[in-house]
Order: C-alpha cells, then structure tokens, then sequence
C-alpha cells in the first residue's frame, strides 16, 4: 500500500517554476508576501511527511558530499543490512529526501524541525550508512539503483507508518512521480504572473519520451480558491486507467 500522495507545487500562469523570474505582481504588491500561500496552504494539507527533491535539498540546506574518514581507532565499518533503519523520532511528522548517489554530507539530522529520512540505492557503501545512524538520520532502501519510487513508497507506509505525503520537489522529481502513477492529488497555486522562457524548468518535466509520463492519467477538478493578492489555489484528483 502507498500512502496518499500530493504533488504540492506554485507555478506561474505559464507553469514556470522559478521564482525569481516570475513578473512582479499587479498595483505593487509585494511578490514575497503572495508567495507565503504556498506554505500556509501546505500546513492545511494535513500530511505526516513532506519531499523535496535532491537538488532543491542540497542548494538550501546541504551543500557538501560526504566523504568517508579514518574512524577513531582506526576500525572497520561492520557490514549492515539493506533494510530499513528507524532513527529516534524527535519530530511527528518526517522529511522525505531521495539520494541515488548516497552522497548527501548533513550537518543536522532535521529539515525546518522535521527528522530526516533518506532514500538509498542497496549499494549505499556500509561507512555511509554508519554514518547516518550515527547522525540520528533514518533511511530505506528503493532498489539497486535506488529509484525505485513504488518501492520506497511501500517500504514509507509500512516501515514508518507515513499515510499522507506531500510532494514539494522541482519539475524532476514531479515527473518521476507522475511517470510511476503514484500521485493521488495535485494541489496547484498559481501565481499571477508570467515567466516567458522556453528553458524555463516547469512544474512536471520527464526524459521518457515518446511515452508522455501523463499516458492513462486524468485530473478531476474537486475544488478551487482564491487567495490574497490574486493567487489561486486549484485542488485536482488523479484518476488512473492501470
């Protein structure tokens, strides 16, 4: 069983993602203070995890890779097992971080209050896992390579009990999550504005083509709001034909 997951995302009204070059807003207001619907309409969304993508990760929180050190004494890293690790939970609810590379060097074991817990590849070396345990960080394993997203979102249900997640990553992760049919909702704010750009990443962006990742999926309207300052807030079901 997956749990419920949300694709909680902000775009321009051309399905920009980048902030910063978005238009400005009409009469002056003040573009930073729409922006803060994103998270007051994220805090309603009731989830007990939330994801970001590695690249957003790593450009706001952290920015080196690890690297293994002697250890004190000079022992061995003792082989561990490839299955989950539960971590001391300080926080109720969890931050969700897919790590293909097994490379993410953290200097804290929570993202804004919330515990951490990693997706892995099985070939994680052993003195990467040691290091996490010894951080308080939990983490599970999503296949050889470590993309497996069906699995990992199995192994989140019933290892960590997560039912509802929200995913806040850029259009990569999106995508990938929209390729393995594993959205049951997209919450959409769109910000008046416009962006303009071609090259400008959007809200779900895949490599599978000729495939659409989108093939045998279609979105039920189920709610609409307006929010301050022009911004609105589009609520969609996912319905899948497989």
């Amino acid at each position: 069983m997956y749990p419920y997951i949300l694709c909680h995302v902000m775009g321009s009204v051309d399905g920009r993602i980048l902030t910063g070059r978005w238009s400005l807003p009409f009469d002056g207001k003040d573009k930073g203070d729409l922006m803060k619907s994103y998270a007051e309409s994220g805090k309603r969304l009731e989830t007990d995890a939330w994801m970001f993508g590695k690249n957003t990760l790593v450009e706001s929180f952290f920015k080196e890779k690890f690297v293994d050190e002697p250890r004190v004494g000079g022992g061995l890293v003792p082989e561990l097992p490839r299955e989950s690790y539960k971590a001391l939970r300080a926080s109720e609810r969890l931050f969700v971080v897919a790590d293909p590379d097994a490379d993410i060097r953290y200097t804290a074991s929570q993202v804004r209050g919330d515990d951490i817990l990693v997706i892995l590849p099985e070939t994680a070396p052993d003195a990467y896992l040691a290091y996490l345990r010894e951080r308080g960080i939990s983490y599970l394993f999503a296949g050889p390579q470590g993309d497996d997203l069906p699995l990992a979102m199995r192994k989140l249900h019933a290892d960590f009990g997560v039912r509802r997640l929200s995913l806040q990553g850029g259009g990569i992760i999106d995508g990938a999550f929209l390729a393995a049919g594993l959205l049951s909702e997209l919450s959409l704010l769109v910000y008046p504005g416009l962006d303009g750009s071609a090259s400008s990443p959007s809200i779900f962006e895949h490599a599978g083509e000729p495939v659409p990742p989108s093939t045998g999926q279609s979105l039920e309207l189920v709610s609409v709001e307006r929010l301050p300052g022009g911004m609105l807030w589009l609520r969609y079901k996912f319905h899948r034909e497989f």
